[in-house]
């Protein structure tokens, strides 16, 4: 299934014994475009921390009530590494939240996922090989959040701006980006650009640059709600 992001940043966490808060933020790597990790707002239970789930600890997505399920109780979450609340996130800390839950080293392997194609938990014998001879991830992650900001250009001109970034919930790919065109009519005006026609982005910039032209662009489908351009994915 399909999700914006933006309405995924709506939906509460649930562990195995109740509810420990909201999603925060999606981090994806730079590379796969793949999101690596939910950031919660866990402010009225751990006040002090900021705690990061992969989509390996997600059990479901319940979109009725708006709540991601995920196997763990409060008290694993509790005890797993602490990163202050104002902390950068480093390549330290993921190593140490990846081997203190278990899950898959996603930068090994060439697979979306590492060894595999789907996030997962089990390590097997290939991967504790390969990681015994790993350095620190050679990625850098990315907010979702300060990514729905970006400008898009196509090769010879700009395009509009990042309205929303759809997600499945399988792989945790970044599939689509969806892009807000100023200078079409407020009925019409979202289209979707697939993410591997993304050429390359400036990060520090807040730049989007796709491998197109305008004039190809002007013969794709408008769509005027993003409702309306997911249904039709």
């Amino acid at each position: 299934m399909l999700y914006f992001t933006s309405d995924l940043n709506t939906y509460h966490i649930e562990a195995s014994d109740g509810q420990m808060g909201k999603v925060q933020d999606l981090y994806f790597d730079d590379e796969k475009w793949v999101v690596r990790y939910a950031v919660l707002d866990v402010r009225k239970w751990l006040p002090t921390r900021r705690i990061l789930l992969s989509p390996a600890s997600f059990t479901s997505i319940d979109t009725e009530n708006q709540q991601i399920n995920v196997k763990h109780d409060k008290e694993t979450v509790r005890n797993s590494p602490s990163i202050p609340a104002d902390a950068t996130f480093s390549s330290d800390l993921e190593m140490a939240l990846t081997g203190y839950y278990g899950w898959s080293r996603y930068w090994l392997g060439g697979l979306l996922w590492g060894v595999e194609d789907m996030p997962g938990v089990n390590i097997d014998d290939r991967e504790l090989e390969a990681q015994e001879m790993s350095n620190e991830p050679q990625h850098n992650l990315r907010s979702e959040q300060e990514t729905g900001t970006f400008r898009v250009h196509a090769n010879d001109g700009k395009i509009g701006e990042v309205s929303d970034i759809i997600i499945d919930d399988i792989y945790w790919k970044v599939r689509c980006v969806v892009v807000s065109e100023a200078r079409l009519p407020a009925e019409d005006k979202f289209m979707p650009v697939n993410a591997e026609q993304i050429q390359s982005v400036d990060w520090l910039e807040g730049d989007i640059y796709i491998n197109s032209d305008l004039e190809d662009l002007n013969n794709r489908t408008r769509y005027e709600s993003k409702e309306a351009l997911l249904k039709a994915l």
